[in-house]
């Protein structure tokens, strides 16, 4: 079988000791929509989307639709009939051929896709040609219900465009028990994923840098590994109880210090995030989501 990972996620799965494991679970790995995928994603409404800018920042993103706003075209091809607003920071990529990486989650059954390629992307609808496409564990997830808003045309959009984060950004990721994370590697190949726990498991060192734990995982260390390969990241907070939404880009870099491991309870390794542009939208989605229970797999501390 021919090798998915790249350079930069054998290494660090061979530093972490857990090469033999990632070659188990790159079995898991296709390129095709198998049947019960195809009826997972039948019942979603909810997609965290990783891109580039016409800069090559990389943002973290998402969509929402009724079930079924993802469609399942062919073996390889998915239609997300979903709308970037025009104040997104990937809004400006539409029209445009590019890497994605794409997260499907559903918060309330703690299941979770990923789907790695490339899309056509246009500002209402994305046709995602699939690369690499497989389930990854529940572990992390907090259980969330997500319900639309009845009152939808109250909401008004604003944004808000920064080099750093501002006293209630900081608030909001230091009280936060979940985020989204898109990275690249570097041949360009995108890559979304989730990262959960007890909240305040991200740190605010400054307005420019944050500190989180790597929990243990699948062992296939695709984040950390596009991180290893390229440190462009971006990542992505969502106010659940509002519909807010926090993107973040910059730069990413692991940290195996063990000193700086210690203070993060439970986890293997850190991540160091440095900001480098904040864009805050306010309103940025009709959906909310309710009745948090936190994930048994939480670390505590």
């Amino acid at each position: 079988m021919q090798d998915v990972y790249h350079e930069g996620e054998r290494m660090v799965q061979n530093r972490s000791g857990e090469g033999a494991i990632a070659a188990q679970h790159a079995k898991m790995i296709s390129s095709s929509f198998s049947k019960g995928i195809v009826n997972f994603l039948q019942t979603q409404q909810f997609a965290v989307l990783s891109s580039t800018d016409g800069e090559g920042k990389v943002w973290t993103t998402f969509l929402t639709g009724e079930p079924g706003f993802v469609e399942v075209l062919d073996e390889q091809r998915a239609l997300i009939r979903a709308e970037l607003i025009a104040d997104d920071p990937l809004a400006s990529a539409t029209g445009e051929q590019k890497q994605v990486g794409l997260l499907i989650i559903d918060t309330k059954r703690r299941i979770r896709l990923r789907i790695n390629g490339t899309a056509a992307m246009e500002r209402e609808r994305f046709i995602v040609t699939a690369h690499q496409i497989y389930g990854n564990c529940p572990k992390y997830i907090q259980k969330r219900t997500l319900r639309p808003e009845q009152d939808v045309h109250r909401l008004l959009k604003s944004e808000r465009r920064a080099k750093e984060l501002n006293t209630l950004q900081t608030d909001w990721i230091a009280q936060a028990d979940t985020f989204y994370i898109g990275s690249t590697n570097d041949r360009g190949e995108m890559d979304a994923s989730h990262r959960g726990g007890n909240p305040g498991f991200v740190r605010v060192e400054d307005a420019h840098t944050l500190l989180f734990p790597d929990y243990f995982g699948n062992s296939m260390f695709n984040t950390l590994g596009n991180i290893q390969s390229n440190p462009l990241s971006g990542l992505l907070f969502i106010d659940y109880e509002h519909g807010h939404s926090l993107h973040l880009t910059g730069a990413s870099a692991i940290i195996w210090d063990e000193a700086t491991i210690a203070a993060f309870p439970g986890a293997d390794r850190v991540v160091r995030f440095e900001i480098r542009d904040v864009v805050q939208l306010d309103n940025a989605t009709a959906m909310r989501w309710e009745d948090t229970e936190m994930s048994p797999y939480n670390p505590l501390g």
